[in-house]
């Protein structure tokens, strides 16, 4: 089941009763008379065993506010889509395909240029082993974001990721390493961060003050990047923080 992601009440979710010989799915903006983007549209449904979730529904609909719409034609599965508390404007992330393997990727609604971003990685540069799939994001009262997503390691992990300076920090393992886990969500609560996700003994959840969650990220984009399911290194040998790669009080 595909579920949509934010609470506010202009934001419209559609299911059109169309023949069903026909494709359901459709990720578009509606702008207003000015131009100015007004709300977005998620549209999907299931055919036979496949979930279609990106191909155009409203003919129509220009081409300028669709995102992705070959998305599945190319194998791309379905996005997370979370509402900005700054701007009120979409940001979409979804497991992209490359080489029949899955990177996540992110593109926003672009106020100036009254169109879609271009889809960005999120981790670029990262070996295309593994696929990364079921992103969860939300946002703190000033917009930041705090995306995880899991791994499909040999042992899946859950790893966490925000935005600083325009640039999207090295994934931070948040699972424990030896623990297979994955389908996470993330809810903020004040200045606690709320990540559940699933194990083979059941749901797990974990609390993280949400300044020492960025700060754990944001240290990984000032030294070398770790194999990604071991703890990062401090300049010195010794493991940064403790060992499980989370910067400590002091």
């Amino acid at each position: 089941m595909i579920r949509l992601r934010g609470s506010r009440r202009w934001v419209v979710v559609a299911v059109l009763a169309l023949l069903p010989t026909l494709v359901l799915a459709e990720v578009s903006v509606q702008l207003d008379a000015r131009g100015n983007f007004k709300r977005f549209y998620y549209l999907t449904r299931k055919r036979g065993p496949v979930n279609v979730v990106w191909a155009q529904v409203r003919p129509w609909v220009p081409q300028s506010v669709l995102l992705n719409s070959i998305g599945d034609n190319l194998g791309d599965l379905p996005p997370v889509i979370e509402i900005s508390p700054v701007t009120g404007n979409p940001w979409v992330v979804w497991p992209k395909n490359f080489g029949n393997l899955k990177q996540l990727v992110i593109a926003t609604w672009d106020i100036k240029g009254r169109k879609w971003t271009d889809a960005s990685p999120i981790t670029p540069g990262t070996p295309l082993v593994y696929d990364d799939l079921g992103p969860a994001l939300a946002f703190d009262g000033a917009g930041t974001p705090y995306l995880v997503w899991w791994r499909a390691e040999q042992t899946a992990k859950i790893f966490f990721s925000t935005l600083i300076n325009g640039v999207w920090t090295p994934p931070l393992l948040v699972s424990d390493q030896s623990v297979d886990s994955r389908l996470p969500s993330i809810a903020l609560r004040g200045t606690t961060a709320l990540i559940t996700y699933l194990t083979p003994t059941g749901m797990a959840s974990k609390n993280f003050e949400t300044g020492l969650l960025i700060n754990s990220a944001a240290s990984l984009m000032d030294n070398p990047i770790p194999p990604l399911n071991t703890p990062p290194t401090s300049p010195g040998g010794g493991q940064a923080g403790g060992g499980d790669g989370f910067l400590k009080k002091r």
